[in-house]
């Protein structure tokens, strides 16, 4: 119980300290909130320490009660004993002036069983009134059974052919009269049945005792619940208002990451498309510009070389050299202008250009490019182009990392929505990179496809190899409404 009790004691002071410690670390939590915590901290010490002492309490008045008991018994007991004795005593008196009176032997049998039942109360008496009756009445009464006893064993002693003189002989008065053994026996029962009163009172005061020990506890318990039911519906409360509140934030600060999210999508779309657009208006102008002035030069060289002019053999290696460089920036030209801008997309299509771009690739790079493309294809600009970009990114990683030997690349059309599939043999993608999307041209490819609304994929494939799947819709999605959102 001390044990109980100095751990409660120990669980207070923790629960006081780490209040203090709390209130401390935030000013702005409220008192009320926080003696309610260290109520409910403190729950746990107090239901033990009332169920310690109610057990406590319950078990003490158990064993009071148990040895009341105990006593009861043995008071009805050695009462019973006396009793027994005193009638015994009376029988033994009537069995002897019955036999005197008639001489037969079954009223000696009767005497006989008679005594034999006193010599057998001896022991009993003997081991429960050494602690219970007085020992003069005790004494008394023991003295009176080994009378008894020795009366018996006289009797014992006749043989089968003793006179009837001979037995009356042997019935000799007990040393102790009558009247001292029912005045013995009396003060013996008295006291039996004083103590059995005082047993008795005893009892119904700790029946009365444990009665009101138990209202009590169970009013302090539930007393206990009320205010631990009372704190934890406040706290409980508490926190749907402050978990409310968090829930609100939350909402605000998600659509306002989703409005900045859509503002840095739709700048990074914009400085795509205005990207496209410069790289459109510079191979307009090194088509139209640069590629007149090329070749015109080129024109004019070649006529002069056509007129049979005889220039000097230095001049006519310098006009070689020169129709040969102008040759070789008309070619350069080209090859700009086919980067920045394939004209192949621009005239036609996005089916025409990957065609061309898988050529260009396998020309270049001894990459053997499996193509599934379908017949025709019809898209807007930015589609065109968004898919164009994403096959030469897609090819150009696989030149780069994948050290793959084959490609295989499947445009097609599948419901309202395009879908590309290009897969290599190589040594496939780290995982970590799938992940993390860490490289600036995975994420471009993610960007170009989240601008539509639709899906991108990368990973190892089944079998080795890296696999690329992307879903664009034909057609624009609607833009996203954050107050239909939040409401």
């Amino acid at each position: 119980m001390r044990r109980l009790w100095r751990e409660g004691l120990r669980r207070l002071r923790q629960a006081h300290e780490e209040v203090e410690a709390a209130a401390a670390r935030s000013g702005q939590v409220p008192a009320r909130l926080l003696r309610r915590l260290a109520l409910l901290k403190l729950a746990l010490p107090m239901v033990l320490a009332l169920g310690a002492g109610m057990l406590w309490v319950t078990e003490s008045g158990y064993e009071r009660l148990e040895r009341t008991y105990a006593e009861l018994k043995g008071s009805r007991v050695f009462s019973a004993n006396l009793n027994s004795l005193s009638f015994l005593a009376a029988r033994a008196d009537a069995t002897q002036a019955e036999y005197l009176l008639t001489r037969t032997p079954e009223s000696l049998s009767h005497h006989r069983s008679s005594l034999q039942q006193i010599v057998a109360m001896y022991q009993p008496l003997a081991d429960v009134g050494a602690q219970r009756a007085d020992a003069g009445d005790l004494a008394v009464a023991l003295r009176y059974i080994e009378g008894e006893k020795e009366e018996l064993a006289r009797l014992d002693a006749l043989g089968p052919s003793a006179t009837g003189s001979d037995i009356e002989a042997a019935l000799k008065p007990n040393p102790v009269s009558d009247g001292s053994l029912r005045e013995a026996i009396g003060r013996m029962v008295s006291g039996e049945r004083a103590l059995l009163e005082r047993a008795e009172a005893e009892a119904a005061s700790e029946m009365q005792r444990q009665r009101w020990v138990s209202l009590a506890t169970i009013a302090a318990g539930m007393l206990l619940l009320i205010l631990l039911f009372q704190a934890y519906r406040s706290e409980f409360e508490d926190e749907q208002r402050m978990a409310q509140r968090l829930q609100e934030e939350r909402d605000r600060l998600e659509r306002a990451v989703r409005s900045r999210t859509r503002e840095l999508s739709e700048l990074a779309t914009h400085l795509q498309e205005v990207a496209e657009q410069e790289k459109a208006r510079l191979a307009r102008e090194l088509h139209d510009e640069l590629g007149a002035i090329l070749t015109a030069s080129k024109m004019d060289v070649s006529m002069v070389m056509r007129k049979g002019l005889q220039p000097p053999d230095a001049a006519l290696e310098a006009l070689q050299r020169v129709q040969a460089n102008l040759e070789q920036g008309v070619q350069i030209k080209r090859r700009v202008i086919e980067g920045l801008m394939p004209s192949t997309l621009s005239h036609l299509g996005v089916v025409a250009a990957v065609d061309a771009l898988a050529d260009e690739v396998e020309a270049q790079s001894g990459l053997r490019i499996e193509r599934d493309l379908p017949e025709s294809l019809t898209l807007d600009r930015e589609r065109s182009i968004a898919v164009f970009r994403l096959v030469q990114e897609a090819l150009t990683n696989v030149q780069k990392h994948a050290r793959a030997t084959q490609v295989d690349l499947v445009l097609e059309t599948r419901d309202d929505r395009l879908c590309l599939r290009l897969r290599d043999n190589g040594i496939g993608l780290d995982p970590t990179k799938t992940r993390k999307l860490k490289s600036h041209g995975l994420r471009g490819m993610k960007h170009r496809v989240d601008a539509f609304g639709g899906r991108f994929e990368i990973g190892t494939a089944p079998g080795g190899g890296t696999v690329m799947a992307v879903e664009i819709p034909l057609t624009d999605l609607p833009a996203p409404d954050d107050e239909g959102e939040a409401a």
